[in-house]
Formats: C-alpha cells, sequence, structure tokens
C-alpha cells in the first residue's frame, strides 16, 4: 500500500468518464500472410512506430477479409463486424497501400477491450484475440510486469485491464491491476495533485470491490481491500473485510499480523459504540446509566478528550461538580478547544462560589464562539445580577445583530431596562 490521504468518501467521488470509441470504419483487407497473422512471436517482435494513449482516439475500425484464415479452425472470421486497429502516430486514418500489420490489430483489440467494455462485439474482439494467442492472459501479464518495471505504468494497467476484462477468474488479477492504481496514486501525490491522487484511489477501491464481489472467498483480495481501507483510515470497512479474510485465511506470519489488527480494530469499535451509547443516555436524561457507560469507555481510551467531557457532563448534571470540574479540565489538558467545556466549566465554578472564575471561563468560551446566543445570555445573566449593567447591554446588543428575535434575549432586554433603566430600543447605553 502507499502513503496517501484519506479520500473524501466515504466515497468517494466517481472515476474520469471514458472517452467514447468512434465508429470509424474502413474496408481494408489485412495485409499480412495467412501463415503468420495468428503467430504471437510475430506480434512481439514487432516494430511499430505508434506512441501509447490513455484513451481510444487512436482507435479506427476494419473489415477483415474472408481470405484471413487463422490456425484455430474453431474461430470463424465475420468479415461484417469491423474490428478495432491502433493508428501508428501522424496518421488519422490507414491507407489502403500501406495496409494492417498484425501488431496493430493485436494492439488495438488490446485497448478496446481494456477501455470499452460496452462495446457491442466485445466478446468477438475477445475470441479473436484468444484466437491470435491462447496464452493472452498470461503474456499480458508478463508484459504488464516488464511495463511497470520500465516505468510504462499507463501500459502496464492497459494491459493489466485487458487481461482482467479477458478472464477475471484469476484473484491476482485485480490485486495486480490495484497496485498500479496506487503507483499512479502515489505518483500523483508527490506532485501534489490531489484530484488525480483521488482519481486513482478510487479506481484502486474499485477494482478491488469488483474482485471481492467476484471472488468472496479470495483471502488475497479480501486481504487487500481490508488493508487499503486500513490505510484511508476506513477503519469499519477494513474491520468488516479483513474479518472475512480471517474465515478463509491461511495460517501464516500474514494471518497473525492482521488478526491482532482486527482485534485492534474491534476494540475501537466497541468503544465507539460505548461513547456514543454514553452520550444517547445523557440525550435521554440517563445520567447515572451515561456515567457507568463512560467510564467503562475511559478504562481502555484514557487519552479521549470526548470521554472526560461527557463525564463532566453526567457528573455536573447529577451535582457533583468538583469531579465535573477534574473531568472537563482533563479535556482541556488533552487538547480539547470547546466553547461548550468552557460554558460546563463556568457553571461549575459558580456552583462551587467561584463567581469571577466563572465569567472567565464564559469570556473564554465567546473567544471561541463569538455568535454563540446561549453563551452570551448566560455572561449577561451573571454580569446583571453584579449589577454590570453597561457591559450586560453591550453583550445584549451583540446578540441582537445575532437573532434579534431571540426569546430569552427580548428578555433579558427587559429585565435590564427593569434593573437599570437602560433601555436599549433608544440605544441608550450608558458609557463606562
Amino acid at each position: 500500500m502507499l502513503p496517501g490521504r484519506k479520500l473524501p468518501f466515504k466515497g468517494t467521488g466517481c472515476p474520469p468518464p471514458r472517452v467514447p470509441l468512434e465508429p470509424k470504419v474502413q474496408e481494408i483487407t489485412l495485409q499480412v500472410p495467412p501463415q503468420s497473422f495468428f503467430n504471437w512471436e510475430t506480434l512481439m517482435k514487432q516494430e511499430v512506430t505508434t506512441t501509447y494513449h490513455t484513451h481510444l482516439e487512436d482507435i479506427v475500425f476494419i473489415t477483415l477479409s474472408l481470405e484471413v484464415k487463422p490456425q484455430n479452425k474453431e474461430f470463424i472470421i465475420n468479415p461484417l463486424i469491423p474490428v478495432p486497429v491502433q493508428l501508428q502516430d501522424g496518421k488519422d486514418h490507414i491507407e489502403a497501400d500501406s495496409g494492417v500489420s498484425l501488431a496493430m490489430l493485436a494492439s488495438g483489440l488490446i485497448k478496446t477491450i481494456a477501455y470499452n467494455e460496452e462495446h457491442e462485439n466485445l466478446q468477438y474482439f475477445k475470441d479473436l484475440l484468444i484466437a491470435i494467442q491462447p496464452d493472452v492472459v498470461k503474456e499480458l501479464q508478463l508484459g504488464a510486469m516488464s511495463k511497470a518495471k520500465s516505468g510504462e505504468v499507463d501500459f502496464a494497467i492497459e494491459l493489466t485491464l485487458a487481461a482482467v476484462h479477458l478472464n477475471n477468474q484469476i484473484p491476482e488479477l485485480f490485486v495486480n491491476l490495484a497496485t498500479l492504481y496506487a503507483t499512479k496514486a502515489k505518483s500523483a501525490l508527490d506532485r501534489e495533485d490531489n484530484e488525480e491522487y483521488d482519481s486513482y484511489t478510487f479506481k484502486q477501491l474499485d477494482i478491488l470491490k469488483k474482485g471481492v464481489i467476484t471472488h468472496p472467498l479470495s483471502h488475497i483480495l479480501l486481504s487487500e481491500y481490508g488493508l487499503v481501507h486500513l490505510f484511508l483510515t476506513n477503519d469499519d470497512i477494513a474491520l468488516e473485510y479483513l474479518t472475512k479474510y480471517l474465515k478463509v485465511a491461511p495460517k501464516d506470519e500474514k494471518r497473525e499480523i492482521i488478526e491482532k489488527k482486527v482485534v485492534e480494530l474491534q476494540q475501537q469499535a466497541d468503544s465507539e459504540q460505548t461513547l456514543q451509547e454514553a452520550f444517547d443516555e445523557m440525550q435521554l436524561g440517563n445520567d447515572q446509566t451515561a456515567l457507568t457507560l463512560i467510564n467503562t469507555f475511559l478504562e481502555l481510551n484514557t487519552q479521549n478528550w470526548s470521554g472526560y467531557f461527557i463525564k463532566g457532563w453526567a457528573l455536573r448534571r447529577l451535582g457533583q461538580y468538583k469531579e465535573a470540574q477534574e473531568a472537563f479540565l482533563k479535556a482541556l489538558s488533552l487538547g480539547a478547544r470547546n466553547a461548550d467545556i468552557y460554558n460546563e466549566l463556568s457553571i461549575c465554578a459558580l456552583e462551587t462560589g467561584e463567581r469571577e472564575l466563572s465569567k472567565d471561563y464564559l469570556d473564554i468560551a465567546l473567544e471561541l464562539e463569538e455568535d454563540n446566543i446561549t453563551i452570551l445570555s448566560n455572561l449577561v445573566l451573571l454580569l446583571m445580577q453584579d449589577e454590570q449593567y453597561n457591559r450586560a447591554a453591550d453583550l445584549i446588543l451583540r446578540a441582537k445583530l445575532i437573532d434579534s428575535n431571540d426569546p430569552l434575549i427580548i428578555e433579558l432586554t427587559k429585565e435590564l431596562l427593569d434593573r437599570s433603566g437602560i433601555d436599549l430600543s433608544e440605544e441608550d447605553i450608558i458609557d463606562g
């Protein structure tokens, strides 16, 4: 697997659309001797002046003559079905006097099989290519390995993709193709091309998913798909497929490593479920149940600030203010920077007689969330109780700019008028 950043998926995005294959048809007879037409060695030795293209714009269709006789007697040429050939560089058509080489035909078939799965004559093209070389899938694999080693990853992808489409019953082909996509993703990441990185990462996951669907009991595919998701921090999906892997995997070192990771993932999943259950119980008003659950969570997750926040929340609602304050401060020490925590600390400080500290906590909370009506109203209440009417009036005006129809702010405006005579409707604010 290759380093990268997490997909914004879960899910991601969609791969770029394929370039449609235009049906450019020419009536040309293949100009190669029939005896060499189905000779794979001829293809491998053929010198062709063509450049690799990632799309299908260099493909045209020709019709084959009935004079072409394959060595495989079971295969019958259909002259009514145009077949794809790859044009030479600088050409937009095939000249009748120059003919078509075997390499041009084979390249066209491979490219079309790789990139145009929707073609109505795709099966015929597959049969024709297999007639040219019965071991074509093996040859494509070897060719892809060679191209990948020489840095021609795009060409290697084409060859492997064609091999997958010719025979999807080989699990390793899906893994090989995914590895090539990962190589492209890594290259894009090195160039800081995030869009291309996302595209190839999507393709990597997509081909592995197709492989798993085709081979649901393949330990090779299950492990690879799970590990890629693990690397992308999609832990739930990773746990699902790595667990499936363990059910069918042979006993070896790889299995032992994954088994340990699955245990960690399961513990993490259980902990996250416990955390969610504790939060849900708080929402339902079951404070003691929530406290029991969150204490269980914190036994295994001592550095999780969210857990300490929920613990403090439960303790505060149970009236245990000092213990609640300790939990909230622990959350802050673990890196939390949250207005709700300071609001809760303000309540605890007020209940334990530390009134000025309570206001200080609310000031910090306002720095974090300037437009938080709840925090504004809490601070206004304390300020009016301490007869600090000028600042209370400023904060009420600030709140009115956020939501002039908020019922609590309307009530506080009336209370300010009753207590101090300051009428905010006339903006009669006393300086100082």
